[in-house]
């Protein structure tokens, strides 16, 4: 009680302190009812049921009001006769309102002579109540009626509907119902295991509308798409050749087949293009400056991510049994892992960075599975963000085996399991499996991670078994499957058929690996990253070159999923600012000895990027200042014209110079006759005409030179016709 009366010996005793004593016990409860209940107007009890036609009765209940609660004890009948509208209907309305009132008159005797003790009776009432009252209160009839105007002070607990006929239905007013504390914590219960399902697909909404809006902010409506191909059309069509050529072929420099690299004097490079070669270059390692670094997390794999905690993002809950592994047959499983592929990152002025040529000669044989971006001119990139190439180890695996395949409807990074044993047997290590599925079922031949779970780290029901799994990406809207994978005798946790994960139990059986359980799942939990920060800076290890280095290219492996970003910057030796792989700048340009590298992550709460720490991932070079090409021979009917084009990016006339030529007989060397040189795409287009003696076979050499202080040109593509 917030007040107590103080008692002491001898003390004259009133008839206000015992009055007190109640009084403060009162205003106690009234205030806990206000302040930790509620101060609105609520009831408990109250039901309202007709009992004829014309009459309702009112159990008996509780009206609480600012903490005062006001009780009715016995029941209360209504009668409505004298509500009951003409010819339309009336609402009217079963209201509560308290007042306090003394009651149980009972005669006691009051001392009138302190000396003689005379008493004489008086009838007192003997008890103060907070009565509920409970009264009718009529709306208007009408076609449409509506409930009466409730005032204040009071409550209404139902509504009762009447017709000329007499009370057609009744409405409790529930919504002013008390709050019951085991109620809601049934409530709260229910919206728990809800949470604890639901919450990791709702957490990381952010991460798919990034993905979203990243995977459509740059694709072609379909006019457009029209439009092109109605270009395209037209210019096969008007496409001709001279009408009195014998032989046509070009090269795009998209690889070595059509070069001849082993004839004396050749000394260039191919790659997207035909460039200068390296005059000096190096390899290094992409590894992290702090191999201790707090600020990122490496996997056995060297996959490296921002720092992370593990995340319940998939979770089955509600013990309902388990299930024997080794009641089913022993087999040997094959398991094919997968790696992902590989990214090149180049920067720097030697290269080809001509848009068309990669449309032209690269997207359009390999299409989604090759990707570039070229934001200026000087940068190049290649990858493939989610996928997985089919390849690396196969392994076989003998036991029997059980596995759950299950939904992730939000991409994440897997990085630990939690399996639940309820027996563990003598012996028998479990190999666990995560893998994708086919048609709905468990593809070991696309396993995506493989841990050998020893029978010592085994732990008992209700404890969580917890795995430490290499980091692995399971992308959004595919189905996955654990499989386990034992020779022991051991027993998992299982639940009643949960629907929240979407999948179903699997069990092997001879002629057919999985079958499918519908009526339950294993009991587990799927953990994924949460980050910590959605930008993290990666601080790489250096990359020095003597004499100077213009060109840096990276090849690692990456993940980039959608919705994030994965980028390195650079900072060359003597600047102390940063610049992204791909600066149109060009500040390797200077040629510095050495170049700071480091990576950033961009990504959301829920999804980042990451890269694969590789040796000799890195190339550092500069380019020489000339290139000798020489293609394979060509073998045509016997001509004495040769027209020659070559499509040159990054030409500057005043830097450079290219000198072609036709040789025939092995030796003899044919100057052109005639050169023009047009603009084309932010290209240059060389035309030149040869006069040859009548030959069946020539080779074409290309010779290249430029001012050492000048950026390198390319040769991104040659024809020739002989006519």
């Amino acid at each position: 009680m917030e007040k107590t009366v103080i008692f002491r010996d001898r003390q004259e005793f009133q008839a206000a302190d015992p009055n007190a004593l109640q009084a403060y016990a009162r205003d106690s409860l009234d205030h806990v009812v206000a302040d930790g209940i509620s101060a609105q107007k609520h009831y408990t009890g109250f039901g309202v049921g007709a009992v004829s036609a014309t009459e309702v009765e009112v159990q008996p209940g509780r009206y609480y009001n600012g903490g005062a609660v006001y009780v009715a004890e016995q029941p209360v009948s209504i009668n409505l006769f004298q509500y009951i509208p003409l010819v339309a209907k009336k609402i009217v309305a079963v209201v509560l309102w308290g007042q306090e009132v003394d009651t149980s008159v009972e005669p006691r005797d009051f001392l009138v002579d302190l000396q003689t003790g005379a008493t004489e009776p008086q009838a007192v009432a003997m008890q103060r109540i907070r009565k509920c009252e409970v009264n009718p209160l009529s709306g208007q009839e009408s076609a449409d009626p509506q409930p009466p105007v409730i005032q204040t002070g009071t409550l209404a607990v139902a509504h009762v509907y009447l017709t000329p006929a007499g009370i057609e239905r009744i409405e409790m007013q529930t919504q002013s119902l008390l709050p019951n504390g085991y109620d809601q914590e049934r409530r709260l219960d229910g919206i728990e295991i809800w949470k604890a399902a639901a919450e990791p697909r709702i957490a990381s909404i952010a991460t798919d509308l990034a993905a979203l809006a990243k995977k459509s902010s740059d694709k072609a409506d379909r006019a457009m798409f029209v439009e092109i191909a109605q270009d395209l059309a037209s210019v096969k069509e008007r496409l001709q050749l001279p009408s009195s050529y014998s032989s046509y072929q070009s090269d795009a420099f998209a690889d070595t087949a059509k070069s001849n690299a082993g004839h004396v004097g050749y000394a260039a490079r191919i790659d997207h293009g035909l460039l200068f070669p390296f005059a000096a270059s190096i390899q290094a390692n992409l590894a992290l400056f702090n191999p201790i670094d707090a600020g990122v997390s490496v996997s056995g794999q060297n996959v490296v991510l921002p720092a992370y905690t593990h995340a319940a993002r998939i979770q089955t809950q509600g013990y309902a049994g388990d299930l024997s592994i080794s009641q089913y047959q022993v087999q040997t499983h094959t398991v094919r892992e997968q790696k992902i592929v590989s990214w090149q990152k180049k920067y720097g002025w030697h290269g080809n960075f001509l848009t068309r040529w990669y449309a032209r000669n690269v997207w359009a044989k390999l299409g989604a599975r090759y990707q570039w971006t070229l934001p200026w001119h000087g940068y190049f990139e290649q990858h493939e963000t989610t996928q997985y190439v089919d390849e690396v180890t196969t392994t076989g695996y003998n036991g029997a085996m059980v596995a759950q395949s299950f939904l992730v409807a939000n991409a994440l990074w897997l990085t630990r399991l939690g399996l639940f044993f309820t027996q563990i047997g003598a012996n028998g290590d479990v190999q666990v499996i995560v893998c994708e599925t086919d048609g709905g079922k468990p593809n070991l031949e696309k396993t995506v991670a493989s841990i050998t779970l020893p029978r010592a780290s085994l732990k008992a029901y209700p404890s969580e078994t917890v795995i430490d799994v290499p980091h692995v990406l399971l992308e959004g809207g595919k189905r996955y499957a654990i499989v386990l994978i034992t020779q022991g005798d051991h027993r998992v946790a299982t639940v009643s058929g949960n629907a929240y994960t979407q999948g179903t139990l699997f069990y092997g059986s001879d002629g057919d690996y999985f079958v499918g359980d519908l009526t339950r799942d294993l009991m587990f939990t799927v953990y994924g990253a949460k980050f910590a920060r959605v930008r993290t800076e990666v601080q790489l290890q250096s990359v020095s070159l003597s004499g100077g280095l213009t060109d840096l290219a990276i090849a690692a492996q990456h993940v980039v999923p959608e919705g994030t970003e994965l980028r390195y910057e650079i900072q060359p030796s003597g600047s102390g600012a940063w610049y992204p792989l791909g600066d149109p700048s060009l500040v390797l340009s200077t040629g510095p000895n050495l170049v700071n590298l480091r990576a950033v992550l961009l990504g959301t709460s829920d999804l980042a990027p990451a890269f694969v720490l590789t040796n000799n991932a890195i190339q550092a070079s500069r380019p020489d200042t000339s290139f000798v090409h020489w293609s394979t021979a060509r073998s045509v009917a016997s001509t004495t014209s040769v027209t020659l084009k070559l499509l040159v990016a990054h030409w500057d006339a005043a830097n450079h110079t290219l000198t072609p030529r036709i040789v025939t007989g092995g030796s003899n060397e044919v100057a052109p006759s005639t050169t023009v040189i047009t603009d084309e795409d932010g290209a240059k287009r060389f035309s030149y005409t040869f006069t040859i003696p009548a030959s069946t076979a020539y080779e074409i050499k290309l010779s290249g030179t430029r001012n050492a202080a000048s950026q390198p040109f390319a040769v991104v593509e040659r024809i020739d016709v002989a006519a």
